[in-house]
């Protein structure tokens, strides 16, 4: 438990995530776009249909868990140096267990949140690495993932409370520069009302996307390499 070391496990995320990132673009992007498009398909079969597209819409919207869970799943196997793939992304296995898992989490966040909001903040962060013990060790069950990660957190309480403040900081600096950069381009863009306009805004868009790509596979890289460290679950990866 003594390994975990913020300051190494931040540093570690942020180079592999440099070194694995179109990787993790490309797996990003499916990650959203397969739902959403499922989403879309029900909408316009709702029209016609309204029965059948509702059930398609809520596969859409599970298909979004779906999804997530892969993106968890490549950022545990890029923690030990894996290429996030779209293969990993789209593996069925651990899912049920994933929605359960995640049900309860949500559930006993939100009555925390409502005890006075510190309750469940602090049940927010004491639960945060079920996912990982749950894609970690294949015959576990969500509610032993759930009790795995307040095991481990138990541990290293202090520890793991300044990573996420450090790590939630981070993420936000890197958001501010995404809002940053399209505000400027899109200041420019509102002075040029031609087609420098739409080259502008087309630019604003594809730099923060990228920009919001990267904070999403930093910031599940750390949780995976958190929880790697703290549970002694195999080596890790130290990117060169």
């Amino acid at each position: 438990m003594s390994g975990f070391d913020i300051a190494a496990v931040l540093d570690e995320a942020w180079s592999l995530t440099k070194r694995q990132y179109w990787h993790w673009l490309l797996v990003v992007v499916l990650a959203v776009a397969i739902p959403l498009a499922i989403i879309v398909v029900g909408a316009l079969a709702a029209m016609a249909v309204p029965a059948l597209g509702a059930i398609v819409i809520f596969i859409g919207v599970l298909g979004f868990f779906y999804t997530f869970l892969g993106l968890l799943r490549n950022a545990y196997n890029a923690s030990e140096g894996a290429k996030p793939s779209v293969g990993v992304l789209l593996r069925s296995d651990r899912f049920w267990w994933f929605l359960v898992a995640g049900a309860v989490y949500i559930g006993i966040v939100v009555v925390g949140l409502f005890a006075f909001i510190i309750p469940g903040l602090i049940l927010a962060f004491m639960f945060a690495l079920f996912p990982y013990a749950l894609i970690g060790k294949p015959g576990m069950t969500g509610f032993g993932a759930l009790a795995m990660s307040w095991e481990l957190i138990t541990t290293s309480f202090w520890r793991f409370i300044g990573f996420r403040i450090v790590l939630i900081g981070a993420t936000a600096a890197l958001t501010v520069l995404a809002v940053f950069v399209q505000s400027i381009l899109g200041a420019a863009a509102a002075d040029n009302l031609n087609v420098l306009t739409g080259i502008l805004s087309v630019i604003a868009f594809i730099l923060v996307a990228l920009i919001n790509v990267f904070v999403a596979a930093f910031t599940y890289l750390a949780d995976a390499l958190a929880y790697r460290r703290l549970s002694g679950d195999g080596e890790v990866v130290r990117p060169a």
